[in-house]
């Protein structure tokens, strides 16, 4: 344990010291992965699918706040749409600004989120994200998470209404599309059951994470686990949809592994050290539990060197 301490808090002094380099780095890999990830599944703007664009748009995001990262995916997501249909553009259009209208204008840092979701969906861990979320943020992240997840299952739809739209007039083609993106919606009860596990997850990882027994935090990544796959493979049966059993397991565990590793970096505690108050003002009594962190301190030694020859 020792070792691991030291390692992360070595860890810890190196990301401080180079943090300048370090922050801007993982935007740019976060931007990189948000617009390639968009892009896989429309595709439907020239410009937008080369590389060499990519990579000048996340540089730029590399040094500007997540928030506006989450703006500028959010232009590529309508333009693309738009490329489409046009009344699909406007679509998507009014879904953002009902997000940022009713939700993210009150709470701006949640717009990382929406940018997570798509990140775990492309790299198929998308099961791992409501244990992770759940510790980390909170009941806020629970309709953030949702739309994140609207937003993909939405890229989906659109992109499968690419193929309608060879066997439809251009007249009609407005009408078809608003139909049949809203009956792919409503109708995907895989889109419904995720809206459903991702809240329960969060909230109950949450809640369990807050308290104040010992472990708390082991025990509400183990249950956040469990509830995740117990109520994915319910649902499934529940609601007749098809969930593949592999990706929900290895989903979860990875989601505890990286709740775990988080953890450990912000910090975990030494229960054998606790220490109970209690103090009083003229309303109220106080009782504190004060639990110390695990720490290694380096002892700087100064070691003498004794010359023990003799004197003539």
């Amino acid at each position: 344990m020792t070792n691991l301490l030291t390692f992360r808090d070595n860890l810890k002094a190196l990301f401080s010291r180079y943090d300048y380099i370090l922050t801007p780095l993982a935007k740019f890999v976060m931007a990189m992965i948000v617009f390639f990830s968009l892009n896989k599944h429309l595709g439907n703007v020239p410009i937008l699918n080369k590389g060499i664009f990519l990579f000048l748009v996340a540089a730029i995001c590399a040094f500007i706040p997540v928030e506006f990262m989450a703006g500028i995916a959010a232009c590529m997501l309508v333009w693309q749409t738009a490329k489409v249909s046009l009344d699909l553009g406007l679509l998507t259009l009014a879904f953002i600004i009902i997000f940022y209208s009713g939700y993210m204008r009150f709470n701006v840092k949640t717009g990382i989120i929406v940018l997570l979701v798509p990140i775990f969906y492309a790299w198929h861990i998308t099961y791992a994200l409501p244990i992770v979320l759940g510790f980390l943020i909170g009941p806020s992240a629970v309709i953030p998470a949702i739309f994140g997840i609207l937003l993909y299952y939405y890229e989906e739809s659109v992109n499968a209404f690419q193929n309608v739209l060879a066997a439809v007039t251009e007249e009609d083609a407005a009408v078809v599309g608003y139909q049949y993106i809203l009956n792919e919606l409503l109708n995907n009860k895989d889109m419904l059951l995720t809206f459903v596990v991702f809240a329960v997850v969060i909230l109950i990882t949450y809640a369990i994470y807050r308290m104040s027994f010992d472990n708390s935090w082991i025990v509400a990544f183990c249950v956040g686990g469990f509830l995740n796959i117990v109520l994915f493979l319910f649902g499934s049966l529940t609601m007749s949809t098809k969930v593949a059993i592999g990706p929900i397991l290895l989903g979860s565990l990875l989601g505890i592994v990286i709740a775990v590793a988080v953890q450990f970096m912000k910090g975990i505690v030494d229960y054998q050290k606790a220490d109970y108050l209690q103090f009083e003002d003229d309303e109220y009594y106080y009782y504190v539990k004060a639990i110390p962190k695990l720490s290694v301190s380096e002892s700087n030694k100064n070691i003498k060197h004794i010359n023990s020859k003799k004197q003539d």
